[in-house]
């Protein structure tokens, strides 16, 4: 994937078309829908055979040239061929944010453009964790970008980069310094064009030593019953259908039981009420196992609630593999589950 290298290398996030085909090639195409064209002009474009580049020189709207500072050769070029596209970045950080399940809106936070806040990592009710972008391609410069964040920052933060082609002593030092942590996101997500991206595993996983060094998880986790599932079973053999706002019957390839959100691990300890992840659960029933943006159904907000949902239901039918899968820009379970009043065969 070249997003994550076009990211460290071009200066500003801004370039004729040229450049941007230079460092996505056949990949420029997603990325298209997230390019804006600016009301500057480059002052100078990539020329075969040149390490600068050719200086633009703008007589007239349909007299453009690019002229070689050494021979002063000349050479037409067009207008579309010099108009510089800047990247919404906040659009495709958004985009990345959600994909890890973090919570706030997506923010540049200084040093130029290249430092961003993208969101809090909330591995358990309570608990907070800032994660931090920096897409310098200098090691130096990460090194500076980890340092602002580390005084920025009272509490353990994750530090996340396009790559890990940065990295260096001094930064590693730094990291284990803070008891912090280190993503890089061509490590941690899978892009599907323009600002939507699907995460390899759930950001708990990636950052499981994070998390068992800075969160009680014993004391926060609710494990609920597991379920009798049978060996062998694959979500394809899930059936859940709701029977109220409380309870669901449950059938996997045969094994059949009447549970409700306290059993599935999906109430509050404290007043035992259906949480986010039960709610969400309703949801793919009433969608007959899809959240769609076409349906109107889904909603940015939900894919932390649908990670958490994904681990809670791993955890009571014991099975591996994701649960719920990103198909297009759509969820769709790879169980069953409908609501009370499709009775189907289930």
């Amino acid at each position: 994937m070249r997003l994550w290298r076009a990211l460290e290398n071009i200066h500003g996030w801004a370039g004729v078309r040229s450049v941007w085909r230079e460092h996505m090639g056949d990949e420029l195409e997603f990325l298209q829908p997230l390019l804006r064209p600016m009301e500057q002009l480059a002052l100078s474009v990539p020329w075969p055979g040149t390490i600068e580049g050719r200086r633009i020189v703008v007589h007239d709207e349909d007299d453009i040239v690019a002229v070689d500072e050494e021979t002063s050769e000349a050479a037409s070029i067009a207008r579309e061929d010099i108009v510089l596209w800047q990247l919404d970045a906040s659009a495709l950080f958004r985009g990345a944010a959600s994909a890890l399940g973090l919570t706030g809106e997506t923010a540049s936070v200084g040093m130029g453009t290249r430092l961003w806040w993208l969101g809090d990592f909330v591995p358990v009710e309570g608990e907070r964790f800032p994660v931090y972008l920096a897409t310098t391609r200098d090691a130096g410069e990460l090194v500076k970008n980890a340092g602002y964040v580390s005084a920025l920052s009272r509490r353990p933060f994750v530090l996340a980069t396009p790559s890990r082609r940065a990295g260096s002593e001094p930064l590693s030092r730094l990291i284990d310094g803070r008891s912090a942590a280190w993503i890089a996101l061509e490590e941690a997500l899978d892009w599907r064009g323009e600002g939507v991206f699907e995460a390899r595993q759930p950001l708990g996983e990636t950052l499981r030593d994070f998390v068992g060094a800075h969160v009680n998880t014993d004391a926060c986790r609710d494990e609920g019953a597991r379920f009798p599932t049978p060996a062998g079973a694959t979500w394809s053999d899930v059936a859940i259908r709701f029977l109220d706002g409380h309870t669901v019957h449950v059938n996997v390839s045969g094994a059949v039981e009447e549970c409700d959100c306290v059993r599935m691990g999906m109430a509050s300890q404290r007043n035992r009420r259906p949480t986010k992840q039960w709610h969400l659960l309703a949801k793919f029933a009433a969608g007959d196992g899809v959240i769609s943006w076409k349906r109107g159904n889904a909603d940015r907000g939900l894919q932390k609630q649908k990670e958490l949902l994904a681990h809670r239901l791993q955890a009571f039918f014991g099975i591996d593999g994701e649960p719920i899968a990103l198909i297009g820009k759509d969820w769709h379970c790879r169980f069953r589950v409908v609501a009370g009043n499709d009775l189907g065969t289930i």
